[in-house]
């Protein structure tokens, strides 16, 4: 059998393959970089263009219902307000601040930072950056002698309450003993055993949260910063307005403080500054305003609901003695809390402000809050107007609760802060009572319809008219300034001069 030959190929004849071969193999990959290229750009217009027509046609909230406020409003086209740059700068806020699903956006940074947060053990969480703390200045006028109370803690619901305190809030060392020896008792208790007594709390509501901490039943306290400079600017404010208002109408202050006070764990402490210390600050410096002493009732009442867990504004039941003890402060009449003088109506499942801007912990989804409110029975009118004075509406006091979404039912309260609001009562005794607030200051008006003939609600940071001279024309008798410590201490208290005349 004879064997073909194989015809072995030359050199020049191997090297035109390899160059062929070689040429094959770059096209290919010229082809997969450019099939890749245009991929990528078909991807990233394509996110352009979704993200454009998101923007565009996505429906942007008209409010914020973790920060209670409304979001900046379109604004409309005029070529005048287009030169002048108005309309640019105003379009630019509109749309930055209601980006479609801006809630769930929020959420998810939220719980971004959260997970940056600093855990304690015992399901202790802190979120956020830490206040700064300020050291009171030494001439700090003829400040009271009275000690500031230590930090009060409740334990588990089955313990005993663990609070103490004096019945008139003045110094006192067996108080003072008491207190603190009640506070050693439990505060050991409530770092250790991991629980402590579940307590039912905008606009912003007059109140920036830096720094929160969770605790394991789910309650959130934001820690507080404070200022004494704003407090004492805050002090001659009020004394400007008691000057202009004159010698017949009442000037009080109501700076109440918030759940933080009473609540945060003791080894905490450090952590915030001393709402009671700035409280007093700021009535050191009053000449013929009134101040009215809500942390001394608190502390008779911190086994109660008088603050909320999820939300940080006080409850209704807090709202109810501070209003008490400004009633008995102004000597008026006060409807007791009964089932003759109010209707009362709670609601489950609720999650305040504090639940979105801590992150939304597991702890807080797992521990909602029961959110309760009072309907006062006597017979009164409440019309609302805009900021401008324009008349709007007859309402009610109380919204209904079932109409508001579920993590805005702290605005059941005369509708939030979207009006200046007119109250007329069947109490017929002459005086008429005018409440300048924060959000704080929106759950107070239930509570005094039995105890002033007229009641008018101004928001100090968005009322368009001059305070003092709506007193004047309404025969105003007493005002109230009502707030938290944050908005008396901080940028809240700055609206306050401009809005006198």
């Amino acid at each position: 059998m004879s064997e073909k030959r194989l015809n072995k190929p030359s050199d020049e004849e191997r090297e035109k393959r390899l160059e062929r071969q070689k040429k094959r193999v770059l096209a290919q990959a010229r082809r997969r970089e450019h099939s890749l290229y245009a991929l990528n750009i078909s991807v990233i217009v394509g996110v352009l263009a979704f993200i454009t027509l998101f923007m565009t046609f996505g429906e942007r909230p008209k409010i914020s219902t973790e920060e209670n406020r409304d979001l900046a409003e379109c604004p409309t086209f005029s070529f005048e307000s287009y030169f002048k740059g108005e309309f640019t700068k105003d379009f630019a806020a509109f749309y930055n601040d209601t980006v479609p699903l801006r809630s769930t956006f929020k959420s998810m940074i939220s719980s971004f930072r959260a997970n940056l947060g600093v855990k304690y053990g015992d399901g202790i969480h802190l979120s956020g950056g830490l206040p700064t703390i300020e050291t009171r200045p030494e001439n700090s006028g003829s400040s009271s002698t009275r000690k500031p109370p230590p930090v009060v803690v409740i334990p588990n619901q089955s313990g005993s309450t663990g609070s103490s305190s004096s019945s008139n809030g003045n110094s006192s060392s067996s108080s003072s003993t008491s207190t603190s020896s009640s506070t050693e008792s439990t505060s050991t208790d409530t770092t250790s055993s991991s629980s402590t007594k579940p307590i039912d709390i905008d606009p912003n509501g007059g109140m920036e949260v830096g720094s929160i901490i969770v605790l394991p039943d789910g309650r959130a306290l934001p820690l507080f910063g404070g200022s004494y400079s704003g407090g004492q600017f805050y002090a001659e404010t009020l004394n400007a307005y008691k000057q202009a208002l004159g010698e017949n109408v009442n000037v009080y202050s109501l700076v109440s403080p918030t759940a933080v006070s009473f609540y945060l764990p003791e080894k905490f402490a450090d952590r915030s500054a001393s709402e009671w210390d700035h409280i007093d600050y700021i009535n050191s410096f009053f000449e013929g305003v009134i101040p009215i002493d809500a942390y001394s009732v608190f502390e008779q009442h911190v086994a109660e609901d008088i603050f909320m867990r999820t939300d940080h504004h006080w409850s209704s039941l807090g709202a109810y003695y501070a209003a008490q003890e400004f009633a008995k402060t102004a000597q008026v009449d006060f409807a007791e809390l009964n089932d003759e003088n109010y209707e009362k109506v709670s609601r489950e499942g609720y999650l305040g402000t504090l639940f979105g801007q801590s992150g939304e912990p597991q702890v807080m989804i797992d521990n909602p809050e029961t959110f309760t409110y009072y309907i006062p029975q006597n017979e009164f009118t409440t019309d609302y107007y805009s900021f401008g004075m324009e008349y709007q509406y007859t309402g009610r006091l109380m919204l209904d609760i079932d109409l508001l979404e579920r993590s805005d039912w702290y605005s059941v309260n005369m509708c939030g802060d979207l009006y200046t609001v007119n109250i007329n009562t069947d109490c017929k005794n002459g005086r008429r009572l005018m409440i300048v607030k924060d959000s704080y200051g929106d759950a107070l008006p239930a509570f005094l319809t039995s105890s002033f003939e007229e009641i008018w609600v101004v928001d100090m940071r968005a009322f368009e008219g001059g305070i003092v001279q709506l007193a004047q024309n309404e025969g105003i008798t007493d005002v109230l300034f009502a707030m938290n410590p944050t908005s008396a201490t901080g940028e809240n208290a700055d609206h306050l001069p401009g809005k006198m005349w």
